[in-house]
């Protein structure tokens, strides 16, 4: 077991500043001093892809999301203390994803303690100190900047990759930076972002200018990521009383190539209590065919998925007040190979819901998620 150190009371000392860091700033009234948060705990289920043996993770997370305002000046800290637990932790694809973890600009990430298939960590998911005046406002910390307009995939959100397979996707990773927003208009502004990398040459710096034509927005956006160029823009409006979106992005990265990545999709609530969203993705930097993909392009950031066309879906039916079913896919139209996630939630309590689902990916041996293992998994969450 690895001891305690000194520095897994900083989230805690973080989540302290954060509730009093508005305090000095004169404002009208007194500062308002907020804590909410949530206790979850997940059970998976599933098989190693590297040698098929079956495992389980359990982990249970609190996360404290302490906030302070006072006057202009905004202040936040979301600390999480997760435990996991099960036989995951000692499979190949933990190991894996310990390697991969993405290197932040300040590592706010503490292993308290651990043992063969148990960890005990503490992370500060959010820290931020934001400044809203009237002609400019600043954010400074762990922050997610949400552009783009996709579901699943999002081309021009370069700083913030997401698996469109993950489990739990409702938890949106942030990065260190810098920003700064330039209203320009009631529906109009620019934005400038700077985010130091861990390394030398691994910078990030991007603009975007938004505005509004009609029904729809758009935004218009560059920069570079490290050692990639991205120019792209989006739009988001209605077709009826329907939604209608789209986004592309062309990055230009080590081999001087300029590759595309776009993105289409349109949802609707009908009547009965369903919804319904659709989205198709073209993935430039994938591979036309099976035979020819590359991990690389995942690891270099350039993509999250090896093929060249995809597809996703999503339908939600609201089956009682309490009870709601869903169902996820995501398609590799390339090799054919297919993700299908169906689920229900239960509110159980005012604050609380269970969630029940399951992951089956079909597709032969040689497609990207004909490689994956299905995976069943139960979640209880408790918000306060």
């Amino acid at each position: 077991m690895e001891p305690s150190t000194p520095t897994s009371i900083v989230p805690r000392l973080a989540l302290s500043i954060a509730l009093w860091a508005c305090a000095a700033v004169p404002s009208a009234g007194q500062p308002v001093l907020a804590l909410a948060g949530y206790a979850k705990n997940l059970a998976i289920r599933s098989h190693s892809v590297v040698d098929g043996d079956a495992y389980l993770l359990d982990v249970s997370r609190i996360r404290l999301q302490g906030s302070a305002i006072g006057g202009p000046l905004h202040a936040e800290v979301w600390v999480d203390t997760e435990l996991g637990l099960g036989s995951f932790l000692e499979t190949a694809e933990a190991r894996l994803a310990d390697v991969l973890a993405p290197a932040r600009f300040v590592d706010l990430d503490w292993r308290v303690a651990s043992g063969d298939r148990w960890r005990l960590d503490e992370r500060i998911y959010r820290a931020t100190v934001a400044w809203y005046g009237e002609k400019v406002s600043v954010v400074v910390g762990r922050h997610r900047v949400s552009w783009g307009t996709g579901f699943v995939w999002t081309p021009t959100d370069v700083l913030h990759p997401l698996d469109p397979v993950a489990i739990e996707r409702d938890e949106k990773p942030a990065v260190d930076l810098v920003q700064v927003t330039v209203p320009l208009g009631a529906l109009s502004g620019a934005e400038a972002v700077f985010a130091p990398g861990a390394g030398a040459g691994r910078h990030r710096v991007a603009g975007r200018l938004r505005g509004h034509v009609g029904e729809y927005d758009w935004t218009l956006m560059g920069g570079r990521f490290a050692e990639r160029w991205v120019l792209g823009g989006d739009f988001a409006g209605y077709v009826g009383d329907g939604g209608l979106r789209g986004e592309a992005a062309l990055s230009r990265g080590s081999t001087g190539r300029w590759d595309l990545r776009a993105v289409v999709n349109g949802d609707y609530t009908f009547a009965g209590g369903w919804y319904v969203f659709v989205e198709g993705h073209f993935n430039g930097p994938g591979a036309a065919r099976s035979s020819a993909y590359d991990p690389k392009v995942i690891l270099e950031g350039s993509t999250t998925n090896l093929g060249r066309w995809y597809a996703a879906t999503g339908i939600t039916y609201l089956w009682s007040p309490l009870v709601t079913a869903t169902l996820y896919g995501v398609q590799n139209v390339t090799d054919g190979s297919v993700m299908a996630g169906p689920g229900l939630t239960w509110s159980a309590f005012q604050n609380a819901e269970v969630t029940d689902g399951i992951y089956i990916f079909i597709g032969s041996g040689d497609s990207e998620f004909g490689a994956y293992r299905d995976a069943a998994f139960v979640s209880l969450q408790v918000f306060f």
